[in-house]
């Protein structure tokens, strides 16, 4: 099963945010019309009906085109919508920048399961890449929250970090320091310079993968995991890359269900190939929503399976890979079932450094 065991529904809620991002894929804000800044909660509940009918899953994900806290009463309304319908079972995921007050903090530590906080380094590297929206420094807030959710017992807590090209050598050095933060498990990621809206401009994924496998066996030296999309499903075999491909939805604050991050928001601010990874609507006179099933089946074929067919055939771990993330490479080729050779390079190289089917990672970052 690999990375598609993280089952849950995934609620956009906000398209705005108090960063700004020297690398954000969103569309900005003045291009998202005022009734799509966040998430309608009749929408919301529906969502979550449809998904615990049909699958076994509890667990609801808090992301966003912007960040979810920004419209923190729209989150505690979601979360409490959905105790009442699944009660303790329920299990709460919060992906956020880290950018907010102690107040929220509270309520967090006390209502989610599990919290990634995305942060890219030391204050230098923080604050240069992950300014707020007025240019000023992240760093003091950002790291306060890191330190506190490290400490607390009651919750799994990981720090994503997005890796900048010119700071491919210092994973190492990166890890040291969230260590120190009292961090176990970070996830890295190399930037993507684009929008949603605009061509990828990759970074070289096998450079990234080359400074990586050394940080990976230093974090196991150091009592931590550290892990990167390119490696998810390197603990058993998998038929597909993540629960996208299931697909598992992803609610956006225009009134869509998508089935990936890199589909934040709908049509009308995507281009072209990730519009295939759109399979419903909100259809908010009726209050339910429309699920195109012939989109459901074509996300579903994209498998090992497929893959083989369409030019995969003679991977050898094309069942520790199922052609990588379905977002970034439907951007990249174009294509759903077509592999994107940076990717498969990198990824074929770290199969080379790094140990298959030796047991389930101890995360997984959504």
């Amino acid at each position: 099963m690999g990375h598609e065991r993280k089952q849950m529904i995934t609620f956009l809620v906000s398209a705005r945010c108090n960063l700004s991002c020297t690398y954000c894929y969103v569309p900005k804000l003045g291009k998202i019309k005022q009734d799509h800044e966040s998430i309608d909660i009749d929408f919301s509940v529906a969502g979550m009906k449809d998904f615990f009918e049909n699958n076994k899953s509890r667990t609801i994900r808090f992301f966003g085109a912007g960040e979810p806290t920004y419209v923190f009463s729209v989150m505690k309304e979601i979360r409490d919508r959905a105790y009442d319908m699944v009660g303790d079972d329920l299990k709460v995921e919060l992906q956020t920048n880290g950018y907010f007050s102690d107040n929220i903090a509270d309520w967090i530590e006390k209502n989610v399961d599990i919290v990634w906080i995305s942060c890219d380094g030391p204050p230098d590297i923080q604050d240069k890449q992950r300014p707020d929206v007025d240019g000023k420094p992240s760093s003091d807030v950002v790291i306060r929250n890191i330190k506190r959710f490290s400490k607390c017992s009651n919750m799994q807590f990981g720090v994503r970090a997005t890796i900048s090209d010119d700071n491919f050598s210092k994973q190492v050095s990166l890890l040291e320091y969230f260590q120190k933060l009292g961090v176990r498990y970070v996830c890295a990621a190399p930037s993507y310079s684009s929008t949603a809206n605009h061509d990828v401009s990759a970074p070289s994924l096998l450079n990234f993968a080359r400074h990586f496998v050394p940080a990976f066996y230093r974090a196991k030296e150091l009592g931590m995991f550290y892990q990167t999309h390119l490696i998810v499903n390197f603990d058993e075999r998998v038929d597909t890359y993540c629960r996208a491909c299931t697909p598992c939805p992803h609610l956006t604050t225009d009134g869509y269900v998508s089935c990936c991050d890199w589909t934040l928001l709908g049509p009308e601010y995507l281009s072209g190939p990730l519009q295939q990874l759109v399979y419903g609507k909100w259809d908010k006179k009726n209050k339910k929503i429309i699920y195109d099933k012939d989109r459901i089946k074509m996300i579903q074929a994209r498998n090992v399976k497929i893959l083989n067919e369409k030019g995969c055939h003679d991977c050898p771990i094309i069942s520790n890979c199922a052609g990588g993330c379905i977002g970034k490479t439907i951007v990249i080729t174009g294509d759903l079932y077509k592999a994107n050779d940076a990717w498969c390079e990198a990824t074929r190289y770290l199969a080379e450094k790094i140990p298959l089917n030796k047991g389930l990672f101890p995360c997984r970052h959504s």
